[in-house]
């Protein structure tokens, strides 16, 4: 895939998603040459329901998205499934209906370097938003603005029915400071993102995390450079 934009939004599920003006997503939305991935739960999350994914990322796999299978599952048949986006998943665990599976190796990954079976590895983590930073960066984006990843705790954002107040099975998880090892992976990330000449700003209000540095949404897109629209058609 070589997408023609060098930018891009990576979604993750935090209560941040929320906290974005309406005016953002429709900003998102109209904007040409800005790569929109989202991760996991973005297709019920009702905020984000006409933002025009070009990129979906799960880590694990749609079983491990809710506490109850039986929730996945049909998120997995009604909204993943049918989506036009192409879609990522893990190498080890195939359940998912996706594009194309992604191993996962120490250390940034700068080239995808394929094995036997031709799949690449990007970089372990524990955020699937960093497997959608490292994938993207093979595809020529340079400029990323992270959105949902703020690790504060709290429920979440709002989704529409029947996932609406359902358990995710980890609550509490994010009640504690940022761990290091998250800290670790996502400075890694953005010396790597530099590295080739690009940056990393997290757009989440109120985010904890430490190892990216903050940025204003108005301001990102104003100057996040080549506008030009991406594609996914060449996507292997």
């Amino acid at each position: 895939m070589a997408p023609r934009g060098r930018s891009a939004v990576i979604v993750g599920n935090g209560p941040s998603v929320d906290a974005m003006p309406p005016a953002f997503w429709r900003a998102c939305a109209d904007s040409t040459g800005l790569l929109l991935a989202g991760t996991n739960r973005v297709l019920c999350l009702r905020a984000l329901r006409a933002v025009p994914w070009d990129l979906l990322v799960i880590r694990d796999t749609y079983r491990n998205l809710w506490h109850d299978p039986g929730l996945g599952a049909r998120y997995h048949e009604e909204l993943w499934k049918p989506h036009g986006a192409y879609k990522l998943g893990p190498a080890d665990r195939r359940l998912t209906w996706c594009d194309e599976f992604v191993r996962q190796e120490p250390a940034w990954q700068p080239t995808p370097v394929r094995d036997e079976n031709g799949e690449a590895a990007v970089m372990r983590n524990g955020s699937v938003v960093l497997m959608a930073v490292n994938w993207a960066y093979w595809q020529g984006v340079r400029q990323f603005a992270l959105v949902g990843v703020d690790y504060t705790g709290g429920d979440g954002p709002a989704m529409i029915e029947p996932y609406a107040g359902q358990s995710q099975g980890w609550e509490g998880r994010y009640d504690t400071p940022v761990p290091e090892g998250i800290e670790r992976q996502f400075a890694e990330a953005l010396a790597g993102v530099r590295a080739g000449g690009g940056d990393i700003v997290d757009l989440s209000p109120g985010s904890r995390l430490r190892a990216v540095p903050a940025g204003n949404w108005r301001t990102w897109l104003e100057n996040r450079g080549d506008r030009r629209q991406p594609s996914v058609a060449n996507c292997r």
